[in-house]
C-alpha cells in the first residue's frame, strides 16, 4: 500500500502542474550504476500534452549474491533522491531520477511507484526491446481508459513468439493454467507481464506487497479478490516477441520466485473466500485443504522410506547371500520397498482398516501398477529432457521425479484408494 504522507504530497505535486500525468517506472538488474538502456525514447510514446516523469529502479536479489558491492548504497542513493524536489511539468527532456532497491522486481517497482506522482503509472523492463508502437499504444489506452488495466501481451489475439522451444512453451502454457485454474484470474492471456499500466487509484486501499517478481499478478487477484476486478477492464496489447530475448528471463530463480508467488497468492484467496462463509463451511473447507495435504505430506514421507528400506535390502543381499547377482539383489530390494510403501500408505496415509484377502491384493496389484507406471513416466521424462532439450541430469531428474511423485500420489488416491482427489 503506498504511503498516506507520499501520497498526499504526490497528489499536490500533480494538482500544481497539469490534470493529466504519467509516471514510467523503468526496472533494471545491474551492478548499481545509474547508466542503463532505455528501451526506446519516453517522450515518443507519451501521449501529446501529458506530463510525465521517469524512474528508474536498480534493484538485486535479496540474498546480496549479485549487483551492490556497497552495503550502503541503497540507503544513501534512496536518500538523495527524496531529497530532490521533482514538479511534474510538460518539459522536452526529462532526467531519469535513480532508486536503488535491495529485492526483486516487484519490490523495486513499489519503491518506484512510493516515490512517483502521476495519475497513471506505466511499469517495464528498462533494457526490454517492447516495440514502440505497442508502448505508445499502451500510454494511449491507459490515459484515455482510466478505469483499466492495460497489459504489453505476449499471448494475446494478434501475438507473436518466433522459434519458442516445445519445453518452454509447455511451462508457459503451464504456468498461465495454474493462474487461470488456481487463483481464478480469468480472461487474461498474460498475467505475467513485467509490461502494464494502471491508474494510481486502483491500488489504494490494497495490500500490495511486491514480493517476488509477479507485479502483475498480485495486483490482478487481490483487486479481484476485494470485489473490485468488475469495475477494471483488462486490456492487451499483442507484440511480437523474439524468443532470444524471452528465454533469458527464464531461470531457476525466475521458477522459484513465481511457486512462491502462486503459493502465497492462493493462501491470501482462500482466507478471501472464507471470509465470506459460514463458520460451519469455513471449518470443512479448511479440513478438507489440511486433510489433502497432510495426506500428500504421509504419502511422500513413506516414499522417501521406501528409499531406505530399498537400499538397505539390497545391501544386505548381496553381502549376505552368497553367490547372489546384483541385480536380483537390487529387484528384491525395490519389491520390498515397494510392498512396506503400500502396507504403511493403506495403514497410515488412507487410514484403509480393509484387510479381506480380495481387497488387500486388488489394491496391492494396483498400488504395482501405478507405481510402475510412475518408474516408467519417470524414465521417460529423463530422457526426453536430457536427449531431446538437453537439460543438466541432476535438473531433468528432480523435475522428472517431481511429476512422477505427484502423479503417483493422485492416481493412487483415486484409483487404489476410491478416495476424492480434494479432501
Amino acid at each position: 500500500m503506498l504511503n498516506s504522507d507520499n501520497e498526499g504530497a504526490n497528489a499536490n505535486k500533480i494538482q500544481e502542474s497539469t490534470s493529466t500525468s504519467l509516471s514510467v517506472i523503468l526496472s533494471t538488474q545491474n551492478d548499481g550504476d545509474p547508466l542503463y538502456e532505455s528501451p526506446t525514447n519516453i517522450k515518443a510514446i507519451v501521449p501529446k500534452d501529458v506530463a510525465y516523469e521517469i524512474i528508474v529502479v536498480h534493484h538485486s536479489r535479496e540474498d546480496g549474491t549479485n549487483n551492490y558491492q556497497d552495503k550502503d548504497k541503497e540507503t544513501k542513493m534512496t536518500i538523495e533522491n527524496k531529497k530532490k524536489i521533482r514538479q511534474i511539468k510538460l518539459v522536452k527532456n526529462v532526467e531519469p531520477v535513480d532508486i536503488y532497491v535491495r529485492g526483486e522486481f516487484a519490490a523495486a517497482v513499489m519503491k518506484g511507484i512510493e516515490q512517483s506522482s502521476g495519475q497513471f503509472i506505466l511499469v517495464m523492463d528498462a533494457d526490454f526491446p517492447y516495440p514502440e508502437e505497442v508502448l505508445a499504444n499502451l500510454a494511449k489506452e491507459l490515459i484515455t481508459s482510466p478505469n483499466s488495466i492495460i497489459i504489453a501481451s505476449r499471448y494475446a489475439k494478434g501475438s507473436s513468439i518466433h522459434q519458442l522451444p516445445f519445453m518452454r512453451s509447455t511451462i508457459s502454457k503451464g504456468a498461465r493454467i495454474i493462474v487461470e485454474r488456481g487463483l481464478k484470474v480469468k480472461d487474461v492471456k498474460d498475467p505475467l507481464s513485467s509490461c502494464f499500466g494502471f491508474s494510481r487509484h486502483q491500488i489504494k486501499g490494497i495490500q500490495i506487497e511486491g514480493k517476488g517478481n509477479e507485479l502483475l499478478l498480485e495486483m490482478l487477484v487481490k483487486i479481484n479478490k476485494n470485489n473490485e476486478l468488475d469495475d477494471v477492464s483488462i486490456k492487451e496489447i499483442p507484440f511480437e516477441q523474439k524468443d532470444t530475448i524471452f528465454l533469458k528471463k527464464l531461470d531457476s530463480n525466475r521458477i522459484i520466485s513465481y511457486s512462491k508467488a502462486v503459493w502465497h497468492l492462493y493462501r491470501y484467496g482462500r482466507k478471501s473466500h472464507w471470509a465470506a462463509d459460514e463458520p460451519e463451511i469455513v471449518e470443512q473447507k479448511k479440513h478438507k485443504s489440511v486433510l489433502f495435504l497432510s495426506k500428500a505430506g504421509r504419502f511422500f514421507t513413506v516414499g522417501a522410506s521406501g528409499l531406505v528400506v530399498n537400499y538397505l535390502v539390497s545391501l544386505l543381499l548381496s553381502n549376505l547371500v552368497p553367490n547372489i547377482w546384483y541385480i536380483h539383489a537390487t529387484f528384491v530390494g525395490i519389491i520390498v520397498s515397494i510392498s512396506s510403501n503400500f502396507v504403511l500408505n493403506k495403514v497410515w496415509t488412507f487410514e484403509d482398516r480393509d484387510f479381506s484377502i480380495k481387497h488387500f491384493f486388488r489394491q496391492y496389484g494396483l498400488f504395482l501398477l501405478l507405481c510402475s507406471f510412475g518408474a516408467a513416466l519417470q524414465l521417460s521424462l529423463v530422457t526426453v529432457f536430457v536427449d531431446y532439450y538437453h537439460i543438466q541430469y541432476s535438473v531433468s531428474l528432480i523435475i522428472a521425479v517431481a511429476i512422477a511423485s505427484i502423479g503417483n500420489f493422485l492416481l493412487n488416491k483415486k484409483i487404489t484408494f476410491g478416495e476424492k482427489i480434494w479432501e
